[in-house]
């Protein structure tokens, strides 16, 4: 199982949750916030087996500075993963949109073409999110925790991308009905950790697989089987992409 979708850098204890991950047969994509995070964690997530880093820009932290800028692209060769970027027009980012877009466009242009794996934030700004996924030709983009509306989900699934849902997405009508839209082949799991609305470790993907499961009509582990799937060709779109 691979939790795509973990910021593992904001735990008290890092190294402590990577080994729980790994007792219970769980791969962590560690998602960062910013290109110094990632340079910062990179040594320590190299001596843990089962965690793969991934160099964020956050929307939330824009407008960055020329020093991250600069930090993203130097280290962009150092990892297959991009994460956590995008926009989020909500109440905390609706101040910095145009700077937010600028930002995106900064990401999406350097990572073209690189069949890089990414994690995608767009907390209401599904829209514009997609819109430039498009403009840029990127494909088989993975959606982290999904609130759009229908129309929304849409154009995300027309474009070629994926979802990952977590625990709380379960605990809601709102992400359940999302949960009911998304065709079996484009699910991912994530956790958000530990972020989610229910606290949550890498380990629990096993509990969004059970969920999978009862929302399919499946055996655990056909739920199970076919996220990994779906992780595989993922891989294989971003490569085309």
């Amino acid at each position: 199982m691979i939790d795509t979708h973990c910021h593992l850098d904001r735990y008290p204890h890092p190294k402590l949750i990577a080994d729980k991950a790994r007792r219970a047969g769980v791969t962590v994509i560690a998602v960062t916030n910013l290109p110094s995070h990632f340079r910062d964690g990179l040594v320590p997530a190299s001596q843990l087996s089962n965690v793969r880093l991934s160099l964020g820009l956050h929307p939330l932290l824009a407008p960055h500075s020329d020093m991250e800028y600069r930090l993203f692209s130097e280290l962009l060769p150092k990892t297959s993963y991009v994460g956590e970027i995008g926009l989020d027009f909500g109440k905390e980012g609706f101040a910095t949109r145009e700077v937010q877009m600028n930002s995106f466009r900064f990401v999406l242009k350097e990572i073209q073409k690189t069949g890089k794996v990414l994690s995608i934030h767009s907390r209401k700004a599904e829209h514009k999110t997609t819109d430039l996924l498009d403009e840029y030709n990127v494909r088989g983009a993975t959606f982290h925790w999904f609130t759009g509306d229908s129309s929304a989900l849409t154009r995300v699934l027309e474009s070629g991308h994926y979802l990952s849902v977590n625990p709380a997405m379960f605990q809601a009508n709102r992400g359940r009905g999302t949960l009911n839209q998304i065709p079996k082949e484009r699910v991912l799991f994530e956790t958000d950790g530990p972020y989610c609305k229910v606290v949550a470790g890498p380990w629990d993907v096993t509990g969004v697989a059970s969920e999978l499961a009862n929302l399919w009509r499946c055996t655990l582990e056909a739920a199970t089987l076919q996220v990994s799937r779906n992780f595989r060709q993922m891989l294989t779109d971003r490569q085309s992409s």
